[in-house]
Parts: structure tokens; sequence; C-alpha cells
């Protein structure tokens, strides 16, 4: 029993008792719990990635998918969510419906750089994203979901 003790004492001490965060845990970079603490270039970052990962994408087209990620960037990140939970419900529905206008310019110049096969993966994709989010697994909570 004082083993056990002992030992869980130390690993609280070397580890300051913190938890580890979701990206340590799944041993993903960019993971759903750490989405507020990652800098506008490492979302970029990650955003290119899993493109990259799961398009296959070329050196050509992750160039391209960097420039327009950074293009969107500053546009979706003017959005105040701080002010979602006080708005009114025709608000809210504004600034969705300019977010859901934003993030399809965004999907459409990401399409014009992709092969034939690449866009019915991309494709699949946003589907999944889709049903995640009407499921209540996007952003906001849930059990994670692609989250662009």
């Amino acid at each position: 029993m004082f083993l056990v003790l002992s030992g869980i004492t130390f690993a609280q001490e070397r580890g300051g008792g913190e938890r580890p965060s979701r990206t340590q845990q799944s041993g993903r970079p960019g993971g759903m719990g750490d989405r507020q603490q990652m800098t506008p270039e490492q979302r970029i970052e990650r955003q290119t990635q899993q493109l990259v990962e799961q398009l296959k994408l070329t050196k050509d087209q992750e160039a391209k998918v960097t420039a327009i990620n950074k293009k969107y960037q500053d546009k979706q990140s003017s959005v105040d969510w701080s002010k979602m939970r006080d708005a009114s419900d025709a608000e809210r529905t504004k600034i969705r419906a300019e977010m859901t206008r934003v993030q399809a310019e965004k999907d459409k110049e990401i399409k014009a750089i992709l092969k034939a096969d690449q866009i019915k993966l991309y494709d699949e994709m946003l589907k999944k994203r889709e049903e995640n989010r009407r499921n209540g697994q996007g952003r906001m909570g849930g059990q994670g979901g692609q989250g662009q």
C-alpha cells in the first residue's frame, strides 16, 4: 500500500498534477482539446497537414493549400465567439450563415487545386464533417469530429 501511495505522490510531483492534453494523449498534433491554445500558424499547419495526409497532396498542392488556409484564417478568426453566447437566435443564425459562406468559399478554392480522385475524398470529408456537426460532435463539444 505504501509503494502505491508513494508512486502516486511521485507521479503528481513530477507532472505538477496537470493532466496531459488531448494532443499528448492521442499523439496527434492539434487535437480538439487544445484548439483555444493553438496559434493561428499552428491551426494553419494542422489544417494543411490533415489534408496532406488524407488526400496525399503533392508539395505544390500543399503550398497552395497552406496559402488558402492563411487567406481564410483571418476571415474565420474575425468572428467574436464570445458574442454567440449573448446573441439572439437571429444573430446566431446570421453569424453561422456567414461562417458557412466563408467555409464554402474556402472549400471551392481548395477543390480547384485538387485532382478528381482527391476531390472525391475531399467531398467525403466534407460530408462527414457536416454529419458530425449535425450530430453535435463539432467544434463546441461532443466526441470530436473534423472540426475544420
